[in-house]
């Protein structure tokens, strides 16, 4: 049955799908290489230097344009210390009113928050400085996940390689090549 079934998908190109860790076996990893940045002008990057959805947009529409990372990551940090020099040109008289991070409890001026965080009520209000440290923990904790899967997955093809099962081998490798992609 499921022989067939990735017969019949190999047939017509597409991924097998390894059901153990839930990752695309083919996927991602055809897309490693030779990409290049519309805003910086760098060329041949390989797949990692963007976003899933990057490369998503290219595999679609192979004509579409692409960021890198870092490109997409500068124009928010420009984009927010626009906005934090907007809100404190237009706002003095609002530093009045004082409001309570949730996350470290500090009572700060209104400046100090975005509007997103206090459209959502005293309880769950986090201030800027909280919101970006969460968005670099969370950063920092999917690569460390995408460190233990590629690790993972180089035991896994250890254990191929010693088992001497061709198939075995050829679906670690692969399932570590799209881990590698991923990175």
């Amino acid at each position: 049955g499921a022989d067939l079934v990735r017969r019949r998908r190999r047939r017509r190109g597409l991924a097998a799908k390894s059901t153990e860790k839930g990752v695309l076996s083919g996927g991602m990893a055809a897309w490693a290489g030779n990409f290049d940045c519309a805003s910086c002008g760098r060329q041949r990057l390989i797949g990692a230097e963007f976003s899933k959805n990057m490369l998503e947009k290219k595999r679609k529409d192979p004509k579409a344009t692409l960021r890198c990372k870092q490109c997409v990551e500068s124009a928010a940090a420009a984009e927010r210390e626009q906005a934090a020099k907007r809100q404190a040109e237009r706002a003095p008289a609002a530093d009045d009113e004082k409001h309570t991070c949730s996350a470290c409890k500090a009572a700060l001026p209104t400046s100090a928050f975005n509007r997103t965080q206090l459209s959502k009520g005293p309880e769950k209000q986090r201030c800027q400085q909280c919101v970006a440290a969460s968005e670099q923990e969370s950063q920092a904790a999917v690569e460390e996940r995408q460190r233990k899967a590629l690790s993972e997955a180089k035991t896994a093809m250890q254990r191929a390689e010693a088992s001497g099962s061709v198939a075995e081998k050829l679906a670690t490798s692969a399932a570590h090549a799209a881990l590698e992609a991923e990175r």
